[in-house]
């Protein structure tokens, strides 16, 4: 057999496994919330966390005439990101019409089996650009295809969608097309806003170089892209989408926060006061600072740091300073960890942590009592994993900022990875 022929068949067996573990993941997750379908456990009044779904009523029932409407301005609902709204309509349509094309009892489960489907193929797709992003270490893939964390959270929001989005924009300008990193810049904020983050990283990467065609590219297509999607919607509903727009944008620190964390548990010991979030005394300037920084260790690092170190470095230190530290945003930052530090005994024990505050949210507060060697400091599980959470991405953010400094990691990612 040639080298060539036993290459193709080494990346052919890849793929498979990439691929089975990928549905596994999909599985896992469905096989989890299956209970929450059984009428008579009331699994979604006793765990409402576990159960919960971006899924309304209102998407379920898609006349043929609501196609255009809804298709433009937010979904059947009218109450979602456009490109989301795009998405449902089409698929609560197919649902609400299957019943008189085939002839069959469609009902909610349907709809939520399909919108599962559709998710399921977004993970894959991650997954494979993950493969593509890691050069020589398609295993890198292999382990984010397991995560837990996405078995747990991921498919209970459109999320997904957007983290597609944000890794075919790295992989566009990884491979030299700032055109394309723009457009599915402009798609991903579209439905969230954390892919602006990869025209940062352009940015900073530009700067290093000095040199900004790259960045203008990509800001132009970006814009583009996101104003076909956006442009019916703002023209027809403009204070709809405003108000959709406002609260995607927004940080709200109502869920779990760095300011939060620390007003619970560590300024009642210490005396030592940051403010709230919401108050917004120290979000502005930190932010501006985090910026700054990340700049200044791109332009001082000896070897050419990845777009995909400098984007999770601008993600991460925008969620530990504005924006609150739900489930929901890990899923954001798997693939970027994966790729930036590829050291599976970290991840894996990043997982646990995450998985064990999923935990602490979802289970009844009687499950987590005060443990007895705190009890002294009055913290209850959800307090402490809370803390580590908080310190174990600050951890990941310090060792990302070490290898930049050190050139590790990033040869092989950036331009290497696809040679």
């Amino acid at each position: 057999m040639s080298l060539e022929g036993a290459r193709n068949r080494s990346g052919g067996n890849a793929g498979l496994m990439l691929l089975g573990l990928g549905l596994y993941t999909v599985m896992m997750a469905y096989l989890l919330r299956i209970p929450c379908r059984v009428p008579d456990w009331n699994m979604a009044q006793q765990v409402p966390e576990l159960c919960a779904t971006v899924i309304g009523t209102g998407d379920l029932s898609v006349r043929s005439s609501d196609v255009a409407g809804g298709f433009f301005t937010g979904g059947p609902t009218g109450d979602q990101p456009v490109l989301v709204g795009m998405i449902t309509t089409i698929i609560g349509w197919f649902a609400s019409n299957l019943t008189s094309l085939l002839g069959l009892d469609v009902g909610q489960g349907f709809y939520l089996d399909l919108s599962l489907i559709l998710l399921a193929l977004v993970w894959l797709a991650i997954v494979g650009v993950v493969s593509s992003l890691s050069g020589n270490r398609r295993s890198d893939a292999l382990v984010m295809a397991l995560a837990p964390v996405i078995v747990l959270v991921g498919f209970q929001s459109w999320d997904l969608w957007a983290v597609l989005f944000m890794m075919l924009a790295l992989l566009g300008y990884v491979r030299g097309n700032p055109a394309l990193a723009g457009i599915m810049v402009g798609f991903g904020a579209s439905v969230a806003f954390f892919p602006v983050v990869v025209l940062l990283a352009i940015l900073i990467m530009a700067a290093r170089h000095r040199f900004l065609k790259d960045i203008l590219s990509a800001f132009i297509w970006a814009v583009v892209a996101w104003a076909l999607i956006n442009g019916t919607y703002m023209i027809t509903a403009w204070d709809r989408w405003r108000a959709q727009f406002g609260d995607m944008v927004r940080s709200d620190t109502e869920q779990p926060s760095l300011w939060n964390v620390w007003s619970s548990t560590v300024e009642p010991r210490t005396g030592v006061s940051l403010g709230t979030g919401a108050d917004g005394q120290y979000v502005l300037l930190s932010m501006i600072l985090a910026l700054v920084f990340v700049l200044l260790i791109a332009l001082l690092s000896k070897r050419e740091p990845s777009a995909v170190q400098i984007t999770f470095l601008l993600l991460a230190l925008y969620i530990l300073l504005a924006k609150e530290y739900s489930l929901t945003y890990v899923v954001w930052l798997v693939p970027l960890v994966i790729l930036c530090r590829r050291n599976w005994i970290e991840f894996g024990l990043w997982q646990v942590v995450e998985v064990l505050y999923w935990a602490t949210v979802v289970l009844p507060a009687s499950a987590w009592p005060t443990l007895p060697w705190v009890e002294e400091f009055g913290w209850s599980a959800q307090d402490i994993l809370a803390v580590v959470r908080y310190v174990f991405l600050i951890y990941l953010v310090v060792a990302v900022v070490v290898d930049m400094f050190r050139g590790r990691k990033a040869a092989a990612l950036g331009a290497s990875a696809v040679q």
